[in-house]
């Protein structure tokens, strides 16, 4: 005889004279010790799925760029990405590292593609010979949990509830992206707000592919205006016909517009806090006229 399962520490109770009641032969579910009593959602309440994608090494590179794609109806784009990959005969990733001659033209229509559609994009460019992350929290991986959680608490719109997939990203043995930004973020919103966050390739989802593009474009049009790249490449003009589609000559001050923003990263106060820090410990050490 099978044993009976216990019920949930976070299940609802069922309703009286109900079906589910019944079956349960008197077992009371309990709400989580935070509710004092029983809370539903709508089922209209707004929720949406996020893609997490980085261009550059934050290490090495002095370039980083993390993207943040966030999709209301996930469905819906992605239907629209699949006649586009018909309509082009085009099977492979969408991969920025991957333009080539043969699917620029797909390259081009994608980003149209998302630009005319309701998915918002937000991104976070580091220059790290200007303002440097990994110098200001101690080593590149903290760095970018930190400015992943940065963009991810700037872009979830109120009550909405979000479930984050990131690309694959290389992390300590003690450490975890995953608990790390949904906890922060999170704990800032002081709320539930991101549900789950989950690291996956990203030949596992369209989704990923679609924020790599776009962040790939915004990080090389940084990288040509310095001189580390060329404007006159393939990529240099599939990144400039992103930038004229939104009306403006480059990102270097930033960019806002409706469904695409671009910050540039910057710790001005953190660096005159950390002056301020070294004066005062330098003051101790100096006799008071």
């Amino acid at each position: 005889m099978p044993t009976p399962r216990r019920a949930s520490a976070y299940a609802l109770p069922a309703t009286p004279g109900s079906d589910e009641a019944e079956r349960k032969t008197g077992a009371v579910g309990s709400f989580p010790p935070a509710h004092e009593q029983p809370h539903a959602l709508h089922p209209d309440h707004p929720t949406s799925v996020a893609f997490f994608d980085e261009a550059g090494a934050i290490s090495s590179d002095r370039f980083f760029a993390v993207g943040l794609l966030r999709v209301a109806n996930h469905a819906d784009l992605l239907k629209e990405v699949k006649k586009l990959r018909k309509a082009h005969g085009y099977h492979d990733e969408f991969k920025w590292a991957g333009l080539t001659t043969r699917n620029r033209q797909a390259m081009a229509d994608l980003i149209d593609l998302l630009l005319d559609s309701d998915a918002i994009y937000s991104c976070f460019v580091a220059d790290r010979s200007v303002a440097d992350p990994v110098e200001r929290f101690g080593d590149s991986f903290q760095a970018y949990e930190k400015l992943a959680t940065q963009l991810l608490h700037g872009s979830v719109r109120p009550h909405e509830l979000v479930s984050v997939l990131a690309d694959h990203y290389s992390a300590p043995n003690n450490r975890s992206f995953e608990n790390t930004v949904r906890r922060d973020c999170n704990a800032r919103l002081r709320r539930l707000a991101v549900v789950s966050v989950v690291q996956v390739d990203s030949g596992a989802t369209e989704g990923l592919q679609l924020v790599d593009v776009l962040t790939g474009a915004v990080a090389f049009g940084f990288k040509a205006d310095n001189g580390l790249a060329s404007h006159d490449s393939l990529k240099g003009r599939t990144a400039a016909r992103l930038r004229a589609r939104l009306g403006v000559e480059n990102f270097a001050s930033g960019h806002v517009s409706t469904g695409f923003s671009v910050r540039v990263y910057e710790h001005d106060r953190w660096i005159a806090r950390r002056a301020e820090r070294a004066l005062r410990v330098l003051s101790r050490g100096v006799p008071v006229a």
